[in-house]
């Protein structure tokens, strides 16, 4: 039997008998075995995890240890086990052998602490031999459809042009190949089978993409020349990469590209003076290709208020309202430390509010329901960890603001916030606050547009 469980991070043992390696004698040999191995990899692997979690696709599998009860051995899941642990405690990585790894878990684990996993949900199974038969499955290949049937170029060029809104070139070119009516069936049922990576090789080529009369325009496909003349280009290329004998050989560097179109014979080649009525896209011949959009002017950072006149926020509490716009009219020059004040207050405000609408709470103790009377610091980390966790707010821009308020030397550093306040001693300085307040713009404005 099999089931879910919440296991202290603590309480996890790394496999010392993990099949990646020989067997080993110890927990410490075993992680200093995976991080020897992993390195760099285990660091993106705990970056991945700070910003998005654990996949809650594929939890960690564990058996209850034999020798103690309250312990659980990792059956699978090890490089996640040995990362978790790593960023809960980086001196567990060898200064002598991987001494830049381990600065970069230290950097992690100080600006992360509140998103650092101390918690875990897991499957735990019985016995050993009950996990072994699906770790089977998930590492050991298709087993004639039985395992895990990995996507192909293609499948993981369609999943990204879905879920992420971005579609290669290669992508680009079979969907127009795949709609235009002048494609073979022949071609149009083997287009699936095609390997991207030859094709890609040369739409990449600039000089293919002459031949083709194509060019790309921020990763979109686009032509001037007639729909037809660039497809029939296209079919003798797709033609020539699906025949069974064709070698990559031909086409591997710039030259065998060269030498390669130059030998398609001339009624196969797309006659580039045919121009069409506007420039098209792969992506929709119907529409023309965009023109790029002019960059917007930047916020001037010598401006002499906080909050600049374009950023237009809707802010219902009364009091903070007058705040905000009061911190478009204050002049830095002549009332700086008012406006410090004044720009304090705003923050706090604006993360109460959010946390009154949406019951924020604290998700590293467990007490409940953010109150007023919670640190700044502990409100703005625990604010950015609900708009992320939502999906609400961009994972970069969260990371940021966190990273920033645990940072005392960072200008939205909860130190430096607090002294505009509480230090007599300490000057605001008008240049540090427009700066501050250009980085956490996006946050803010994010923060009240999810304030009914």
């Amino acid at each position: 039997m099999a089931k879910t469980q919440e296991i202290k991070l603590v309480d996890l043992q790394v496999n010392t008998e993990n099949y990646r390696f020989e067997p080993v004698a110890s927990q410490k040999e075993a992680i200093d075995t995976m991080v020897n191995d992993q390195g760099e990899k285990l660091y993106k692997l705990a970056e991945h995890i700070v910003l998005n979690g654990l996949n809650p696709n594929d939890r960690i599998q564990t058996v209850t240890s034999s020798h103690d009860s309250t312990k659980f051995n990792v059956v699978e899941g090890n490089r996640r086990t040995v990362t978790l642990k790593l960023l809960n405690n980086p001196d567990l990585i060898d200064s002598h052998h991987h001494s830049n790894l381990k600065k970069k878990f230290r950097k992690l684990h100080d600006d992360n602490k509140s998103a650092i996993i101390q918690l875990v949900e897991c499957t735990v199974y019985d016995n050993p031999s009950e996990a072994d038969k699906w770790i089977k499955l998930k590492h050991a290949g298709q087993l004639d459809g039985i395992g895990t049937v990995t996507w192909n170029a293609q499948q993981i060029d369609r999943f990204e042009e879905k879920v992420e809104g971005k579609s290669s070139i290669v992508l680009q070119t079979i969907k127009l190949l795949e709609k235009s009516t002048e494609t073979p069936d022949e071609v149009k049922s083997n287009l699936k089978s095609l390997k991207s990576s030859n094709l890609e090789r040369l739409v990449s080529d600039p000089n293919v993409r002459d031949f083709l009369g194509i060019e790309v325009n921020n990763g979109i496909l686009q032509s001037q020349i007639e729909e037809k003349e660039v497809v029939k280009g296209l079919i003798q290329i797709v033609k020539d990469l699906l025949d069974p004998d064709f070698k990559v050989n031909r086409i591997y560097t710039k030259e065998d590209r060269e030498d390669y179109i130059s030998k398609i014979s001339k009624e196969n080649q797309p006659n580039t003076n045919n121009k069409a009525a506007k420039p098209w896209q792969f992506n929709n011949t119907s529409k023309p290709a965009p023109t790029p959009k002019p960059k917007p002017t930047p916020i001037s950072k010598s401006r002499d208020i906080i909050i600049p006149k374009s950023c237009a926020l809707k802010i219902i509490n009364p009091k903070v309202n007058s705040l905000y716009h009061e911190l478009q009219l204050l002049s830095l020059a002549k009332y700086t430390n008012v406006a410090a004040i004044s720009f304090r207050a705003f923050i706090e405000f604006s993360m109460d509010c959010y946390i009154e609408e949406n019951k924020v709470t604290h998700t590293i103790d467990g007490r409940g329901i953010l109150d007023k009377n919670s640190s700044l610091k502990t409100k703005i980390v625990e604010v950015a960890n609900q708009l992320e966790k939502n999906k609400l707010a961009d994972a970069h821009i969260c990371k940021g603001i966190r990273s920033a308020a645990n940072n005392n030397n960072d200008l939205l550093g909860i130190d430096t916030l607090h002294a505009y306040v509480h230090n007599a001693k300490f000057s605001a300085i008008a240049t540090n606050m427009v700066t501050t307040w250009d980085n956490i713009q996006p946050f803010i404005e994010i923060v009240w547009a999810n304030i009914k």
